[in-house]
């Protein structure tokens, strides 16, 4: 009985040691296995708040980059408009000065710009005398003998620019537009000073008629490199020398030297073929 005891005894004892050993065994397992999960778990937060970090720099540059860029192309965009603005402002500005003052016009402006600002009566023009006026100062297209209207532009002092015609009464005036304002080039003045215009040896030159008395005709020719560049002049004429006024006692001259009929004719017939009329 006491053997039977011992026995059992002993098999308790072996099994409890057993069991003992073997939840040691699984305890260090786990402890083991949870050490390495909290490692890996350490490890991939480590990499994953890296990555985040490199994507949230990557990101913090990619987008301070294209706001660089946006703000330099916004610069350049608002530095080009506002020089922009500044030029038409500059230029409406000084047409709106020429036009209350007559001051010069302080930006460059073309030839034709230049007469078109004449023309919508934006600008004045300067007379002979060195006075001011508009071509709302002058009778337009009013249908009467002294009314003026807008002629042809052309080359009349061959500078290789346009002048422009106006149209009107003794031939009307001619103006040049040069050093940003609009000059009166020439200008009818009477019976005695009638202006046109003729192409004579390939140059443009201003003719002035005088055809005011029976008997005596006599014409001034100005040829000009610029307008304000006179290069030269012809005189030509034709006068009764009889008190009783009877043809065939005419006298003919060319620059204050006497010529023939025929030397006259001839002249006469080269240079009156091109005039051109103005005062329609």
């Amino acid at each position: 009985m006491n053997r039977c005891r011992k026995i059992a005894i002993s098999v308790c004892v072996f099994l409890t040691a057993f069991n003992v050993v073997a939840c040691g065994q699984a305890k260090g397992d786990e402890v083991v296995n949870t050490e390495e999960s909290s490692a890996r778990q350490q490890e991939s937060s480590v990499q994953t708040v890296e990555g985040t970090d490199l994507e949230i720099k990557e990101d913090e540059t990619a987008n301070a980059d294209e706001s660089s860029v946006n703000q330099q192309e916004n610069s350049m965009q608002t530095v080009e408009s506002i020089n922009l603005e500044t030029e038409e402002d500059k230029t409406i500005g000084a047409k709106e000065a020429n036009a209350q003052t007559g001051e010069n016009i302080d930006t460059e402006v073309t030839t034709e710009e230049l007469l078109d600002l004449f023309i919508n009566g934006s600008i004045s023009a300067i007379s002979s005398e060195n006075s001011a006026f508009y071509i709302t100062d002058l009778d337009m297209d009013s249908g009467e003998w002294d009314s003026y209207s807008i002629g042809e532009r052309v080359d009349l002092d061959n500078d290789g620019e346009n002048e422009l015609i106006i149209c009107g009464p003794y031939g009307g005036i001619y103006l040049d537009a040069r050093n940003n304002r609009v000059y009166e080039f020439a200008v009818g003045e009477g019976d005695s000073l009638v202006l046109s215009y003729v192409v004579y040896n390939g140059s443009t030159w201003i003719m002035y008629s005088n055809r005011m008395h029976t008997g005596y005709e006599a014409y001034h020719m100005e040829k000009f490199e610029g307008a304000d560049n006179l290069v030269a002049e012809m005189n030509f004429q034709e006068e009764l020398v009889d008190e009783d006024n009877v043809e065939g006692k005419e006298k003919y001259t060319l620059n204050g030297a006497e010529i023939s009929y025929d030397e006259y004719f001839e002249l006469c017939s080269k240079i009156f073929a091109t005039e051109e009329i103005t005062t329609k």
